[in-house]
């Protein structure tokens, strides 16, 4: 058992840093308990267990969520699920942050956008079957939009963009950094699964999950309760 647990993380690399990234915000909580970020840690700890579920199910059939054998490696529901809770969760995030109303009533209405998008996108793809890579892609973009209009606001009102002790800051590079990518190289996988396999965009994009995930345990490190907003 212990061989293969070892097998599992070596294979995929990426999945302890999802459980090290929960350990440090569990940690640091005391900096941002009563804040919009309180119920990180519970989506942290949601993403570990879903990535680790979903490589069980992928590498050992016998978990499988159904019991047709022809679904019995697929884990795409769980991946699809999680993208709305995602998203979902950071969308409310930067609507609370943000305090002008016509930035809020635009976050709201691509929030509102993302969802339907989800819902069309499982009228032609099966979300059992496959990832729903159109609306993971255009809720990727949809995020990128909301931390623009946090920094943007940020602008407006006369602050430094770069602060390093700010928890928030931190995410959302973090999440720049990915979701900048992620949509791109995500699309070419399923679109273009040559050039996927020519240019090692699996491995690129479990690259960035370890530079993102880093990236929030600096913020947890480094952010001081002051200086949260």
């Amino acid at each position: 058992m212990v061989v293969e647990l070892f097998e599992l993380f070596t294979e995929n690399y990426f999945i302890p840093i999802y459980l090290l990234t929960l350990m440090v915000s569990i940690v640091r909580y005391n900096r941002y308990f009563d804040t919009i970020l309180k119920f990180f840690p519970i989506l942290l700890a949601y993403t570990f267990l879903n990535e680790l579920l979903g490589v069980i199910i992928r590498r050992y059939p016998d978990y499988s969520l159904f019991k047709n054998l022809e679904y019995s490696e697929y884990n795409f529901i769980l991946y699809n699920i999680f993208s709305l809770f995602f998203f979902g969760f950071f969308y409310v995030v930067y609507w609370k942050l943000i305090s002008n109303e016509r930035y809020k009533k635009w976050i709201k209405r691509m929030s509102v956008f993302v969802l339907l998008f989800y819902l069309v996108s499982c009228i032609f793809q099966n979300p059992i079957e496959t990832d729903l890579y159109y609306a993971n892609a255009f809720g990727s973009w949809a995020l990128l939009f909301c931390i623009g209009l946090y920094f943007i606001e940020k602008r407006q009102n006369k602050r430094t963009i770069y602060q390093p002790y700010n928890l928030v800051f931190w995410i959302s590079i973090g999440l720049i950094v990915f979701y900048t990518v992620f949509p791109f190289i995500f699309l070419i996988g399923y679109l273009d699964y040559e050039t996927w396999e020519k240019f090692h965009f699996r491995t690129v994009l479990r690259i960035l999950i370890v530079l993102m995930y880093s990236i929030f345990i600096i913020g947890f490190i480094f952010g001081r309760r002051r200086e949260f907003n």
